[in-house]
């Protein structure tokens, strides 16, 4: 049970069923209890109809049978009404007169099927008739009425009202009050509607039990439908957190909102995958780069101290471990500045400042280097005030000044422009060397690279780090960094800073 509520799919299969079920189930209960009303409306009027027919012939019933009999020939009493209305008639001085024969004659030719008539064929519709007197005492009763009908309803010689309904122990009553004749009661058993009833409750049952079933399968067909992108997502992640970072998602609906999930899950498996393998390259080159070091360490040490040397050959071994140990120096401060950059601690403190007066700083810090390889370095500079910090800019711009004299060809030239143009700041330092191609351009800012393979001329030796810090310092100041060059033509670093 546990397993099926964590499940999304079940999660939502049980809300969307629950769901479907109360609304199946509110629109049958409503439609049952229109058509119970309906019934009962119907079942109201017909027992209505007959008080037309019955208070007529009431009305003729001066005597009446005794009391608390049930009519077993009401249509001699009805005759016995027709001979007290005759003798009541007007006489020839306008007094009342006893009936000649032509008179009955003509009033049972004329009057029609009389009360005991009219409540036999009310029998025959399982319609009963109760008559009580203005005292609530009973007048006559319908063979077929239920027993227990001797007394008058409460509240009905008190009320206003002219009728009343009730359903009481399986009958439908209703009761007509009359100023001049009493309380009427008609009533019929409820059976044959209840039986109805009961069947049509039972057959929406079915149906509502038929309609969840089916709406239980189609949900689960589109509820498949709908997450089977998360079992493709949840399947390459799987196979992902195994090892194998090449899978990716197969996206078919790209305008979707799993598709969407999809598109960026791919872009972050895509930069899982590089970051990976920049890892892997940089964890090789890293330990390449310190191995060699040390291994100059190792053999010079071993050389000094296998036998005695001259004063030269200690001097020797040991300017040569100094200059190892000084390379894996400058090799780790740029491991560690590169770690905050991975780890997100590569603060900045900026302050304000004229760009130009760092630029022509930097310019005079590197001009030593230039001039013992006899590079001259001219400056197209402009004034231009921005927001930086002066120290990792100023790590940044010796960088790329520093390879623009060490990759340059002897006797060249550097031209470093600043320039303000709109409301950025536009600073490169061109060099007249060998220049590069295509292939390396792409790959000159990625971590222990170098254009130089083999890594050992004299002059050009490098951790292949300063680049991609370079890089990091100036994305972190909201800038840009590129690289235009042409082989036999020079290269061109160009940076792109806010003002």
């Amino acid at each position: 049970m546990r397993i099926f509520l964590q499940s999304i799919r079940w999660r939502i299969q049980l809300w969307y069923l629950l769901l479907l079920a109360g609304i199946i189930a509110a629109l049958l209960v409503a439609f049952y209890r229109n058509q119970r009303e309906i019934k009962y409306q119907v079942l109201d009027r017909e027992l209505n109809n007959p008080i037309t027919r019955l208070l007529p012939r009431m009305e003729r019933r001066r005597e009446l049978p005794p009391r608390n009999r049930r009519l077993t020939r009401p249509d001699l009493l009805d005759g016995m009404g027709v001979d007290l209305e005759a003798q009541s008639g007007p006489g020839p001085e306008g007094g009342r007169r006893g009936p000649g024969p032509g008179d009955r004659r003509d009033e049972l030719e004329d009057r029609g099927p009389t009360l005991g008539e009219v409540i036999g064929e009310l029998a025959e519709e399982n319609i009963f008739v109760v008559h009580w007197d203005r005292e609530g005492d009973v007048r006559f009763v319908s063979e077929n009425a239920p027993e227990g009908l001797r007394l008058l309803p409460d509240g009905v010689l008190g009320g206003g009202d002219r009728f009343s309904k009730r359903t009481r122990q399986g009958y439908r009553e209703i009761i007509h009050a009359s100023p001049n004749r009493g309380f009427l009661l008609i009533g019929t058993s409820i059976a044959p509607i209840e039986t109805e009833l009961s069947k049509l409750e039972k057959k929406l049952t079915g149906i509502g039990l038929l309609i969840v079933g089916g709406g239980f399968l189609v949900g689960w067909l589109l509820i498949g439908r709908s997450l089977k992108p998360i079992e493709a997502i949840s399947d390459a992640a799987h196979r992902i957190a195994e090892g194998d970072l090449s899978q990716r998602i197969s996206i078919s609906e790209n305008g979707s909102e799993l598709g969407q999930l999809s598109s960026v899950l791919n872009e972050t498996f895509d930069k899982l995958e590089t970051s990976f393998e920049h890892q892997v390259r940089f964890t090789a080159d890293a330990s390449h780069e310190m191995r060699t070091p040390i291994a100059v360490i190792l053999a010079k040490s071993q050389f000094a101290l296998s036998r005695e040397r001259s004063a030269e050959k200690y001097q020797d071994a040991l300017q040569t471990c100094m200059d190892s140990a000084q390379h894996m120096r400058t090799l780790t401060d740029s491991l560690l500045e590169l770690s905050k950059v991975d780890s997100g601690q590569f603060d900045l403190r900026p302050e304000r400042g004229n760009f130009e007066d760092l630029t022509r700083e930097v310019v005079r810090m590197i001009e030593p280097l230039a001039d013992e390889r006899g590079i001259k370095i001219r400056c197209d500079l402009e004034s231009v005030e921005s927001e930086f910090d002066s120290q990792k800019m100023r790590q940044a711009l010796l960088n790329l000044l520093s390879n623009a004299v060490k990759y340059n060809n002897e006797g060249g030239g550097i031209l470093v422009r600043l320039k303000k143009r709109g409301s950025g700041i536009y600073w490169s330092a061109s060099d007249t060397g060998p220049g590069m191609d295509a292939a390396a351009q792409e790959q000159v800012f990625e971590r222990f690279y170098r254009v130089d393979k083999a890594r050992t001329r004299s002059g050009r030796n490098g951790t292949g780090l300063g680049l991609p810090i370079t890089k990091a310092i100036v994305e972190a100041h909201g800038g840009q960094i590129s690289v235009e060059s042409e082989v036999g033509q020079g290269t061109t670093f160009r940076v792109d800073l806010p003002a």
